[in-house]
This record gives C-alpha cells, structure tokens and sequence, in this order.
C-alpha cells in the first residue's frame, strides 16, 4: 500500500482587476468619513442638550453647582461641533479634488491638483513643504 501523494489543486485564475477611477476613490474616502461625521453631530447634540438640561435643573432648584456642571457639560458640544466641521470641509475640498482631477489632462497636472489640495487643506503649516519646482 503506496500512500499516494498529495495532488495541487489547479491554480485559481482570478479576474484582472481595474484600477479604481478617482471618483470611487474619493466616494469611498467620504463615505467613512459619513459615519465619524454623524457620530461627532451626535456627540454634540447629546452634550449641548445635556448641558442645557443641567442648567435648567440647576437653576429651578437654585443650585449653582448643579447649574456649573451644566454650563461645563454644554461646552463639550465645541469639540464635537470643530470636528464635524473639518470634517464636512474635507469632504468638499476632496469634491474639489475630484473636480481638478477629472479635468486633468496629463499626469503633471493632476499631481499638482493633488499636490495644492493637500497643502491647502489637510497640512498645518503648509508654507514650509517644498513644492519640488
């Protein structure tokens, strides 16, 4: 009894896949961007009702504890409400970016548009980088 040797099994062929365009690119950047967007709104409403709230009870019960906690629990929303806001801005300026790269004729120009993107949106201090000219 000759144990017989393992046979391979035949390659699998997958299909080529295509490079994704700009678009699906950026649709897809933006859609998980949605989500942190929406959880920093909630954030801040939940922290803006929640400190009004306090505030109100402090105040109807004459405690101005009660009504200082309030008053710091409501300036939570702040945070949450700049975040959102970059957010929403990185949204558009990547919109932006899909704009200059669909009208980019050759590769130079659509390094450039990304190039003036990034440095205008998402880099602090922006003037320092060297542009490579």
């Amino acid at each position: 009894m000759n144990p017989q040797p393992p046979t391979q099994p035949p390659p699998v062929s997958l299909p080529a896949s295509q490079p994704r365009t700009a678009r699906e690119v950026i649709d897809a950047a933006i859609q998980e961007n949605r989500a942190w967007e929406r959880t920093c709104l909630a954030f801040t409403v939940a922290f803006a009702l929640t400190g009004i709230g306090v505030v109100i009870a402090g105040a109807v019960r004459d405690n101005g504890i009660v009504a200082l906690s309030g008053a710091a629990a409501g300036a939570l929303f702040w945070p949450g409400l700049r975040y959102a806001s970059a957010t929403r801005r990185e949204n558009v300026a990547l919109r932006m970016l899909e704009l200059s790269l669909t009208h980019a004729k050759t590769g130079q120009q659509a390094a450039d548009a990304i190039r003036e993107v990034f440095l205008s949106n998402f880099r602090k201090g922006a003037g320092d980088v060297p542009t490579g000219s």
